[in-house]
């Protein structure tokens, strides 16, 4: 038996850490639930009625986003399969009694309110209307959190150290997912304010419309992104490293007497 090279182990180990985690994260489940976050997104960012825009009444059309979010991320929540968790037995599930599934959706509520708290202040610190439009400032806080903290919140322990970790170096799925979504949502939220104090008198730069949308299309973006970096990128580089296995092990294999290339291989010798 051939002795094992040092070279081999890390590809070995990077093989099954990838089928691990195709099995742990079925792709099929979780590409169901990244087309419903999708979705939801695009229907929360769409109006179809002329008195419900975000044009002539934004607080009003930030509401009824936020909840067509919140009731997307609550029940995923209390069923348990929520987006790149390894999945629970049935009996794991059957465990949790409906207290349990409440408390947990009411701790997911209770962390979405305190981070739009607090990205309401930070909105506050960076040039939004401090004595007027309260209701608008919270209402895109509330909106901005649920698409990039609230990801974060289910997947992601309730300790500062999972949290530096998963959103600065993320190393496991949950966590990529987790960050992933954070930052994009973050950052194109960050870019759209940059068009605010412009002086080009359009409709769309009113208060908080382009943090409203850089947030949504973040959050789209962060979906797309997600999806590549989880889950197409893993299995193409397991399905590659796979084939370069079974094409090493056909080369080190001893050919058949009687075959045409053990000929051949003879007549050269």
């Amino acid at each position: 038996m051939a002795p094992k090279t040092a070279g081999s182990q890390p590809a070995n180990a990077s093989v099954l850490a990838a089928e691990d985690d195709s099995k742990r994260y079925p792709i099929e489940a979780n590409s169901v639930e990244l087309m419903l976050g999708g979705m939801f997104s695009a229907i929360a960012l769409v109006s179809p009625r002329q008195g419900l825009n975000l044009y002539e009444t934004p607080v009003k059309y930030l509401c009824v986003s936020a909840i067509l979010l919140f009731i997307y991320y609550a029940a995923l929540t209390f069923a348990d399969i929520y987006c790149f968790q390894a999945p629970a037995s049935r009996q794991q599930r059957r465990a949790k009694t409906i207290s349990d599934r409440l408390h947990a959706v009411i701790k997911m509520a209770l962390a979405t309110l305190m981070a739009a708290a607090f990205i309401s202040v930070l909105f506050i610190l960076f040039g939004a209307p401090a004595l007027s439009q309260h209701g608008e400032t919270y209402a895109a806080a509330v909106n901005v959190a649920l698409l990039g903290v609230t990801p974060a919140v289910l997947t992601l322990k309730p300790a500062v150290g999972a949290w530096r970790r998963g959103l600065l170096g993320p190393k496991s799925v949950p966590e990529k997912w987790a960050a992933g979504l954070f930052w994009c949502t973050m950052v194109t939220c960050w870019a759209a304010a940059y068009f605010v104090p412009m002086d080009w008198d359009r409709p769309w730069q009113k208060w908080p419309i382009p943090i409203v949308f850089g947030a949504f299309l973040g959050n789209l973006i962060g979906l797309l992104f997600v999806a590549v970096w989880c889950l197409v990128i893993p299995l193409a580089r397991a399905d590659f490293q796979e084939t370069e296995r079974i094409k090493r092990e056909m080369i080190r294999a001893p050919l058949p007497a009687g075959s045409s290339r053990a000929g051949e291989q003879k007549k050269l010798k």
